[in-house]
């Protein structure tokens, strides 16, 4: 999983994108996340779910009115997990 103090898991595009919009933010739906990231729902739904296996966020479902809501947060692992990668890279000269 890691490798030299880089966590290869977060080095996709999607999720590096969604963890790095969760980790500045207390919680969002999938529509935010879209709107920051330009990711489409399949991309994002896929990252969620591989960072969620992980324990890097958390899922909350909840009902808007009678519509279905997707709620996630960056949990305190993946907070340390994504601030840790930015470390690592400015190390190699990635300032972030």
């Amino acid at each position: 999983m890691s490798d030299g103090g880089f966590d290869r898991s977060l080095f996709t595009p999607p999720r590096f994108k969604v963890l790095g919009f969760l980790v500045q933010v207390e919680e969002s739906d999938y529509a935010t996340i879209q709107e920051f990231t330009g990711l489409n729902t399949p991309d994002i739904s896929r990252a969620v779910s591989h960072l969620a296996d992980r324990h890097l966020v958390r899922v909350r479902k909840e009902l808007k009115g009678r519509y279905p809501l997707t709620v996630v947060q960056a949990t305190d692992e993946g907070r340390k997990r994504f601030k840790g990668l930015l470390t690592s890279l400015k190390k190699y000269g990635v300032d972030g």
